[in-house]
């Protein structure tokens, strides 16, 4: 019984042998015996992909061990043996599927002891020899027939030398047909690599033991997924996307179809003192292969250096040139303080958690231990702006300090994204520099095509200059980035908001509560939505489930106005002098209390104190529905050009 063996190259096999393979493989997996062992299953396509790929190096113990079970690479074969009991049962599980086949089957696909390298035999007589074709990954192969008897009678005469170039022009074409045969089976068995565009970071496993370094395994993530954002060939999903994937119980190739990616990249992260130990490995979504992997220890001091060398690697596994400028940024070198690395990680964890009142003070740490690193400057920014956006800080306090940092995040690192897109933030709250505020937020995208965060900015931009279709565009392309978070779902009930499409904003806005039915900003986009379509009693219970923060204050104080309720409206004005004297916010609110009430000339006061304190509110002056009765005046004109905005 002839047997065709993989020695190092996938190329051992013809086409018409991986076809066959994947169908018995196919049987296999959908048979009784490996009914209810998803592991079993598992462990088999693993094996059976690698052997017919030629990656046998892939085939050992220890590697199956961390790329199947989640082991450290370091572990102990000897005394854990995961790896050779699961082979063991998908043995047993082999046997007793073709026992029970019935027939000798066309193939057979075998594990023998002691080998993790599958064996497959074909029952059928030996086969002529084979002419193989070489087409740089492809190899397309042909039968050669046995040659005839030599015919007994005399030969006729002929033109030789006429009838040999049509001859092997014809024998040419024919193997051009047979290798084009060749080529395009396998590339359908087996996408190239090259054609990966598409990419997404799954959360990376903590392996370290202890559940207090969650945090480092998903700071490791954010910062490959934005240092792959960098590859302008590759788009790449953002980490909020991910992050919904953290406890996955769905397979890779179903988390590549809902985000629509190719390729996906998961690992794990070990953390043991002052060193950390990274598995990366990258995985074509279409084929559920892995085509690149690798083991990484650094100390933490060039961690985030780490990150750029492997976004490098796998843009070079799956054959992506850079552009000279993504190797020179994806190429800087460079250590960080340790402890400061540490703070400005722990930093991040919260400000993604929701919480820059505590990640504040781990940021200024990190900028004190070490004053030099740029990306804890520009994390800084964020956090104060952050602060100031939600009320927690006064405006004349966090906007300057937020454009301080981000200034000095771009001196000492002028290729940091991040560092562009705080000073976009910082420069529209304190200065209503709409114009520099776009040219930053083009140079973060510049720098990395695949930032969300940094469309859904610059969307916001372009909403509040009232240019609503170049913002649908924006959003258009963060969801693309960012398709199963509910961050983008929110920056799109708030485009429609603006853009004053209130039932398309109502039905976005109905869909993303059935998913996070305890989202504050959810109650704050249901009530203004309500309130412009009339619904005041609906617009104040929303306002109501808020703390008593002046933004859902003015808001609610602008639906009882409009609602007929003056004397409730006229009840909010002395709840925000109280802020105003406690924390110097609610101006702007203020303004739209009177607004709704027709009481102009004391909204218009109200808007020039809103000026003087740089109040953030006067940034949505252009496009507020909260603001429409003021509109009309020659005064509201000449504020929205002291403010920047056109008229």
């Amino acid at each position: 019984m002839p047997e065709a063996r993989q020695s190092g190259s996938g190329s051992e096999f013809s086409a018409a042998q991986v076809r066959s393979v994947v169908r018995e493989l196919d049987l296999i997996l959908s048979s009784k015996a490996f009914a209810g062992s998803g592991r079993c299953q598992e462990f088999l396509r693993l094996i059976v992909k690698h052997a017919l790929a030629g990656e046998i190096d892939n085939l050992r113990e220890r590697m199956i061990g961390v790329v199947m079970f989640g082991r450290r690479v370091d572990y102990d074969t000897s005394n854990d043996a995961v790896v050779r009991v699961k082979a063991t049962e998908v043995r047993k599980r082999l046997g007793q599927y073709y026992a029970e086949l019935g027939k000798p089957p066309a193939l057979r696909i075998e594990l023998p002891s002691g080998s993790y390298v599958p064996k497959f035999s074909w029952n059928q007589p030996e086969e002529p020899p084979e002419l193989r074709l070489s087409l740089g990954d492809a190899t397309a192969t042909t039968r050669i027939a046995p040659q005839a008897p030599a015919d007994r009678h005399p030969q006729i005469p002929t033109n030789r030398s006429g009838r040999k170039p049509r001859i092997i022009a014809g024998v040419i074409a024919c193997l051009m047909v047979l290798a084009a045969i060749g080529y395009f089976t396998i590339r359908q068995l087996f996408p190239s690599h090259g054609d990966i565009q598409s990419i997404v970071v799954l959360p990376l496993k903590n392996l370290s033991g202890d559940p207090k370094q969650e945090y480092f395994a998903d700071a490791m993530t954010e910062e490959l997924t934005a240092d792959l954002g960098q590859v302008s060939k590759l788009r790449v999903i953002s980490r909020t996307s991910a992050m919904n994937y953290k406890d996955r119980k769905k397979s890779v190739p179903e988390i590549a179809q809902e985000l629509k990616v190719d390729g996906v990249v998961e690992g794990s992260v070990v953390r043991e003192g002052n060193e950390a130990r990274i598995i990366a490995q990258l995985i074509d979504a279409r084929s559920d292969r892995h085509i690149w992997a690798r083991t990484y220890m650094r100390d933490l001091g060039s961690i985030l250096a780490l990150q750029r060398e492997v976004a490098r690697e796998i843009a070079d596994a799956v054959s992506i040139e850079l552009r000279p400028q993504e190797k020179a940024r994806l190429g800087r070198a460079g250590t960080v303080d340790t402890e400061a690395q540490d703070l400005y990680l722990l930093g991040a964890h919260l400000l993604d958690e929701g919480d820059p009142q505590n990640a504040l003070g781990y940021f200024r740490k990190a900028v004190e231990k070490d004053p030099d690193f740029s990306q804890a400057y520009a994390a800084l920014s964020r956090t104060y702006s952050s602060l100031g956006q939600a009320a927690v800080m006064a405006h004349a306090e966090a906007f300057p300090k937020s454009k301080a940092a981000a200034l000095k995040a771009i001196e000492l690192d002028e290729a940091l994204p991040d560092g562009h897109l705080a000073l976009a933030d910082a420069v529209a709250n304190q200065d209503w520099d709409w114009v520099t505020q776009q040219q930053q937020l083009k140079l973060a995208l510049e720098l990395n095509p695949s930032g969300a965060s940094a469309h859904w900015a610059y969307a916001l931009v372009l909403e509040k200059l009232g240019r609503t279709d170049e913002a649908m565009a924006q959003l258009r392309i963060m969801r693309q980035l960012d398709p199963v978070s509910s961050q983008s779902s929110a920056e799109v009930v708030e485009a429609y908001y603006y853009a004053r499409q209130y039932d398309a904003a109502l039905d976005e806005l109905r869909r993303l509560q059935a998913a996070n039915p305890q989202r504050i900003f959810l109650e704050f986009w249901d009530g203004v939505i309500c309130r412009e379509k009339g619904l005041y009693d609906r617009s104040v219970k929303a306002f109501m489930k808020i703390s008593d923060r002046p933004f859902a204050l003015g808001h609610m104080g602008n639906a009882y106005a409009r609602a007929g309720r003056l004397a409730e409206a006229r009840a909010i004005i002395p709840k925000l002098q109280e802020h105003i004297r406690r924390d110097s916010l609610g101006t702007y609110e203020i303004a739209l209390v009177y607004a709704g009430m027709g009481e102009k000339d004391q909204a218009f006061e109200w808007l020039e104190k809103a000026y003087a304190v740089r109040d953030m509110g006067l940034s949505f002056l252009k496009v507020d529905p909260g603001l429409d009765p003021l509109r009309s005046d020659p005064r509201f004109q000449a504020m929205l050009r002291r403010v920047g905005l056109p008229l």
